[in-house]
């Protein structure tokens, strides 16, 4: 196709510049990430300014494009809110990471201990640690209730013994 269109892009960033950022705002964003969009527009235009027939399909692609930067920049920021709000926040203190580490490391700890204990024991404490009673436990492997007490005694004997030397670590 043979192009007969030829754009200004100085008076095309200068007519559209504010509209778009505007246009931009609309979609709640903050004047810095609307200005940082339209710029990217821009750049996006001006590689692909050999690709325009006419001034209408270079507004199209303007406002299509700004349109789509900013409902992608929405979407990410959802999705970095809904990593902070479910791990740890960008500007977590010290304090918390450390918490966070501690908490993973006892974690940690604890089922390597669990992944070495006897079979049948491992699967009563699992389901111990998922919410069961011992009753639940009873029915789920069909072994008496005395049966689940025994092994989870000796469990717990054993796992204290095994992490006693992490034991003020786990406690914290």
């Amino acid at each position: 196709m043979k192009r007969n269109y030829t754009m200004n892009f100085s008076d095309t960033f200068e007519e559209y510049f504010h509209a778009l950022v505007f246009f931009a705002r609309r979609f709640g964003l903050e004047m810095e990430e609307c200005e940082s969009i339209i710029q990217d527009t821009f750049v996006a235009l001006w590689e692909n300014r050999d690709n325009f027939s006419d001034s209408f399909s270079v507004r199209s692609y303007l406002y299509t494009t700004v349109r789509g930067k900013a409902l992608n920049s929405i979407r990410h920021r959802k999705v970095e809110t809904l990593y902070a709000t479910n791990h740890l926040s960008v500007g977590a203190t010290e304090s918390d990471c450390m918490g966070a580490i501690i908490e993973e490391e006892t974690r940690r700890l604890l089922f390597g201990a669990i992944r070495r204990l006897p079979e049948q024991v491992r699967k009563i404490i699992l389901l111990n640690l998922d919410g069961k009673t011992n009753q639940e436990i009873a029915d789920l492997l069909k072994i008496s209730i005395d049966a689940v007490k025994f092994h989870k005694k000796n469990a717990y004997k054993i796992l204290r013994k095994e992490l006693r030397e992490y034991f003020y670590f786990i406690f914290i």
